[in-house]
């Protein structure tokens, strides 16, 4: 594949490369790793190269800046929103949640699809929707603080994620990585057991949807003020004892609830489904603004990135905008943090280092894919 990236292969180069391995020319072209023009064979799918990634991330750094911009020409419009949450501690963290992860993560990708910038995961002929991505190994590039990783569980209710960088993860104290981590961890030595595996894999996955679900009744309770003390929650929250006791500590262990005086307050951002008009005024002013820049920059962009090897290789650009848009909002995210505009998660003295949790009435806010 890397000496595809270089020029176009005649049958016999890929018959000597692959000669001795299980990876015969037919299966290449059957996942359509290569694909063949005449006489030779061509790179087929998003290779990233040393170089490659090298020269996006040299260039998203700047389009991300201007990005960046874009999102600063209009502080005053999303301080003002900013101010119908609640809880004013709060709200730099929920405007890095609401614009850093929802609108430029998660409906970005979904933006820049719909606007044709990005490409659809194509149908292959065995079945299923996906794209097949490599980056070659030893690119030595620094993706601290820009916050272009999420994880989620979503629940019935509410649901619960967390925005971040790479280095992040596991994010310890974090929902659902302080659930699902660890039961990862507990299975490790069951898979030796296949088929143990598999039902205990199963099982876990129940539990761990309640316990996700357990949480989520209780953060809503609280956030909504329908009940901050142990009494009102056993009263509001119809949970068994022993499972709302189990919730509520794990929730205070890693900081998502706080007590004070035997009350309740939450330590995260949390939306209930009264803030669906703060939710939808924030996401509809980010897309307008990540629109705008799309059609003023798209263009620059493809061109300035043009000797990447998968366009010399025939490709489209909107096969390598994917990982280009995951560069570009990633540094743009850095520097709004960084700028002061929302929270910044490398902060000193930041409790969750490199993410930012939050909890969600899933009701209000489409998740990752559209979810």
């Amino acid at each position: 594949m890397l000496d595809a990236t270089q020029h176009p292969l005649t049958k016999a180069e890929v018959e000597r490369s692959v000669a001795g391995t299980p990876v015969s020319l037919n299966q290449l072209l059957q996942l359509e790793l290569l694909r063949q023009e005449g006489e030779v064979y061509q790179l087929n799918y998003l290779l990233l190269t040393v170089g490659d990634q090298q020269t996006m991330y040299r260039i998203c750094a700047r389009y991300g800046q201007s990005l960046a911009d874009a999102f600063r020409a209009h502080q005053a419009e999303f301080d003002s929103v900013s101010k119908k949450y609640p809880n004013a501690a709060l709200r730099p963290q929920l405007m890095f949640d609401l614009i850093a992860g929802v609108s430029l993560d998660w409906r970005g990708l979904d933006l820049t699809t719909e606007l044709g910038y990005r490409v659809q995961p194509p149908r292959h002929a065995k079945g299923g929707e996906y794209l097949i991505h490599s980056s070659e190994a030893g690119s030595d590039l620094d993706f601290t603080g820009l916050y272009l990783d999420s994880e989620t569980a979503p629940g019935s209710k509410m649901s619960f994620s967390t925005f971040g960088d790479g280095a992040s993860t596991p994010r310890l104290e974090g929902l659902p990585d302080v659930l699902d981590g660890g039961l990862e961890k507990a299975m490790e030595d069951w898979q030796k057991l296949p088929e143990v595996y598999a039902a205990l894999r199963s099982e876990y996955v129940v539990l761990l949807l309640l316990a996700i679900d357990d949480a989520g009744q209780v953060m809503n309770a609280v956030a909504s003020g329908a009940a901050d003390t142990d009494a009102a929650l056993a009263k509001v929250v119809p949970l068994p004892d022993e499972r709302r006791k189990a919730g509520l500590g794990l929730l205070s262990a890693i900081g998502y609830l706080q007590e004070t005086d035997h009350r309740y307050v939450v330590g995260v951002p949390v939306l209930t489904e009264s803030d669906k008009p703060l939710v939808d005024a924030v996401l509809k002013l980010s897309r307008e603004i990540t629109e705008a820049w799309l059609r003023a920059n798209y263009a620059a962009m493809e061109k300035d990135l043009s000797g990447l090897s998968p366009m010399r290789n025939g490709l489209p650009f909107s096969l390598a905008f994917s990982e280009a848009w995951h560069y570009t909002f990633g540094f743009a995210s850095k520097s709004l943090a960084e700028g002061g505009f929302y929270a910044n998660p490398r902060a000193k003295g930041n409790r969750y280092e490199g993410y930012v949790p939050f909890v969600w009435a899933s009701s209000v806010i489409k998740g990752p894919g559209g979810r």
